[in-house]
């Protein structure tokens, strides 16, 4: 027996030579019987302050409680365990791994590692993707991912918001069946471009909760994981509704503007701050002699005392005149001010004599 036990012995210390790892024997009480020095890192304390003293003589009492149940685990189940703990040390907070297995009846060996730069790693890691959900979470930009079916996996808040629904109602919807009925011939081709191309830009027109229809102007790519992941679609878009619907009106109130300006009984024109003519209607043309609008573009009236003092800031009213064309009447005008009290032009309109 007793060669038994000094051949047992032998092999354990050839073990701890040839790990490279920290490594301790313990005995079922706490105490430190032997230790094969790690290549990466230092013990806690040399080892001459904690060979033949006990765990809770050496180490904090919550890091000294976790090993030692650690420790009786291992001798009653003869089972491998594994506990963590952190030590507060010069050179900051270091993280460490023990894995500990029995040997014989009453001790156990503890293989320990140091995990700092795992553990700094894992942080880093969270500590990422908790910004980047926070940057998804609270843009204003609509931001989601979906598949090549184009059925969505992730929404963002404001994507969600803009066509009134919660996030979670969102997530495995399609966006097909957000496309307007008169744009759904453009679905196909769009996931065909991705496919392709990888990428596609434009803007969309889709149907909110409400019926309302909403302008979205997408940039969206295509995602190939390293990992062997199903490739996906990550999408970025803004909801330009607002703006597009302000176009619109602008548009209808130029048409309109265009046909008062262009049909109106009235003679229309616009200087700028020269007395250059700018704009002027056919009325107007007519007024003046000329056949059509365009003869009178660049025209200079600087020279007329009635257009000096449009364009010095004074307002006229029903000022009889004679125009080149034999035309008498009487024209009313007010300078035009930008923003900074200076004139940038004048417009004017005349009343023919009858």
């Amino acid at each position: 027996m007793p060669d038994q036990d000094q051949s047992f012995e032998a092999r354990l210390r050839l073990f701890f030579a040839a790990v490279p790892d920290l490594m301790f024997r313990i005995h079922r009480d706490g105490t430190f019987l032997d230790f094969s020095p790690s290549t990466e890192f230092t013990t806690y304390v040399p080892p001459d302050r904690f060979l033949d003293k006990k765990i809770h003589e050496i180490m904090p009492p919550d890091t000294a409680e976790a090993i030692t149940a650690c420790m009786h685990r291992a001798l009653s189940h003869r089972s491998r365990e594994t506990v963590e703990y952190q030590l507060e040390e010069d050179s900051g907070t270091r993280h460490y791994e023990a894995r500990i297995v029995a040997v014989g009846k009453d001790d156990v060996v503890a293989i320990v590692r140091d995990v700092t730069r795992a553990k700094e790693a894992e942080a880093e890691l969270v500590a990422s993707e908790r910004r980047y959900r926070e940057l998804v979470d609270d843009s204003q930009g609509l931001i989601c991912t979906h598949d090549l079916d184009g059925v969505f996996t992730t929404v963002n808040p404001a994507a969600a918001e803009s066509v009134g629904y919660d996030v979670n109602e969102m997530v495995g919807m399609n966006l097909r069946d957000l496309v307007v009925p008169r744009a759904q011939h453009l679905f196909e081709p769009y996931l065909r471009r991705i496919r392709d191309e990888g990428r596609d830009s434009g803007i969309i027109l889709v149907n909110a909760r409400t019926g309302e229809h909403r302008y979205w102007t997408y940039h969206n790519v295509l995602k190939t994981p390293a990992s062997g992941e199903e490739p996906y679609v990550l999408g970025y878009a803004l909801d330009v509704t607002d703006l597009k619907q302000a176009e619109k009106a602008a548009q209808r109130l130029e048409r309109r503007r265009a046909a008062l300006y262009g049909e109106a009984p009235l003679a229309i024109a616009y200087l700028d701050a020269t007395g250059t003519i700018v704009e002027a209607n056919a009325r107007f043309a007519h007024l003046v002699g000329e056949g059509q609008p365009d003869a009178l573009v660049g025209r200079t009236w600087s020279a007329e005392d009635w257009v000096g003092r449009l364009i010095g800031g004074e307002r006229i009213e029903h000022l009889p005149l004679s125009f080149p064309g034999g035309e008498k009447a009487r024209v009313t005008g007010w300078p035009l001010i930008d923003d900074h009290g200076a004139v940038r032009g004048a417009e004017i309109i005349a009343f023919a004599d009858r």
